[in-house]
């Protein structure tokens, strides 16, 4: 028989499968016991104690800091809330005052649609017939309209207005646009020396509309100068004209109404 070779019968028979898998699992319930054994002498019951006292105390109250948690929140909303409501006011309150101390001069109206502050400009003359060249006499109110807009989280729309003087709608709408543009430039012309120039109101908050002769103020006859106008829109989600306004008329009697 070469070397090596082996008959089973002749083999000695080993442990059972199952008793080796039983061994090790009481192997290792002993180290586990061990182990407990070590903990608890060498660990500080008070240190124990005090870890599993604030783990109790902070899923306890998991449910009072989550309600904290939304009533700060809910808070913070309504702080916004007033301080837009507020900001929307304060600016209706300034633009009144300007036009105000300008209207014997310019018959300027402030009125309000929806969520909307809207400046109506050109009763008094802004432009002549045929003309987007604006009057020199409204540069200064419209400078301090773009120094009251300056910084506010508004976007303004200018629209511009013709007469129906002559049969060229054409014309007429490429006077409108005119007259609009001719606004916002002017609008964007006025700036902060004392800032490195900034602009009080900057190109992407405010847009040129032609509106031709299709929404006139006035059907009236006689009413061109009326209708010959540029309206400035500002829009903007703190803005709640309408309740804001209709105050302002109460406490004027009306003069800055519709």
């Amino acid at each position: 028989m070469a070397e090596g070779d082996c008959k089973c019968e002749e083999c000695e028979e080993g442990a059972p499968l199952w008793m080796v898998t039983y061994s090790d699992m009481v192997t290792l319930l002993l180290c586990f016991f061990v182990m407990e054994l070590s903990m608890a002498n060498f660990l500080d019951p008070g240190k124990v104690d005090a870890a599993l006292n604030s783990m109790q105390a902070a899923f306890s109250s998991g449910g009072q800091h989550r309600t904290e948690h939304v009533h700060a929140k809910s808070s913070k909303n309504s702080d916004f809330k007033e301080a837009s409501k507020e900001s929307s006011h304060s600016l209706i309150a300034q633009l009144r005052d300007v036009i105000a101390a300008q209207n014997a001069k310019h018959m300027i109206k402030m009125t309000n649609k929806k969520t909307e502050i809207r400046l109506i400009f050109g009763q008094n003359g802004m432009f002549a017939p045929g003309s987007a060249k604006i009057d020199p006499a409204y540069f200064d109110i419209l400078r301090e309209i773009a120094t009251e807009l300056r910084g506010r989280n508004v976007n303004i729309v200018v629209e511009g207005h013709a007469d129906s003087d002559g049969t060229d709608e054409e014309k007429n709408w490429e006077i409108s646009g005119d007259r609009a543009v001719a606004v916002v430039n002017k609008l964007r012309s006025y700036r902060d020396l004392e800032n490195e120039g900034e602009q009080f109101i900057q190109g992407d908050r405010v847009t040129a509309r032609a509106m031709g002769e299709f929404t006139p103020a006035s059907v009236s006859s006689g009413a061109n100068e009326l209708n010959r106008r540029v309206e400035i829109v500002i829009r903007g989600e703190s803005i709640d004209a309408m309740n804001a306004i209709k105050k302002l008329e109460e406490n004027s009697g009306g003069k800055y109404g519709r």
